[in-house]
């Protein structure tokens, strides 16, 4: 007669463990594309979130303003931006709600909450790569 101790524990033979399989929801992400959330969610701290904000500027200005106008520096919530003449001091100044709000949608509320201008000289700058 076999004891109970002899008898086995399980009944299904023995597999290695392995993950299961995940669905796959769609092209992997771009690390580009990851280090922007990732960055985003951290906040960022000095010169990390001034690189940030200063591409997300040039990104939501367009054209014509990235050109004639070049981003300075980040004190708190405040962007900096230094401009080639006064007319454009105004111009940026008018258009201040709009800016802000397309940095808001890009960096997240509280980032960047205030614009100001300083006249001075903007050197021209290259072409932003194609994202």
């Amino acid at each position: 007669m076999a004891k109970e101790s002899d008898k086995p524990k399980y009944d299904k033979p023995w597999k290695p463990w392995r993950p299961k399989h995940r669905e796959h929801l769609g092209p992997p992400e771009t690390t580009n594309a990851l280090m922007g959330q990732v960055l985003a969610r951290l906040g960022g701290q000095g010169r990390a979130l001034e690189f940030r904000v200063f591409e997300a500027y040039a990104r939501v200005v367009g054209e014509l303003l990235r050109t004639r106008t070049l981003p300075e520096r980040v004190a708190g919530t405040t962007l900096f931006v230094r401009v080639g003449s006064s007319a454009l001091a105004h111009e940026v100044t008018l258009m201040r709600g709009e800016i802000l709000a397309k940095l808001t949608a890009e960096l997240g509320a509280g980032t960047i909450t205030e614009l100001r201008t300083r006249v001075g000289k903007v050197e021209p700058r290259r072409e932003l790569p194609p994202r």
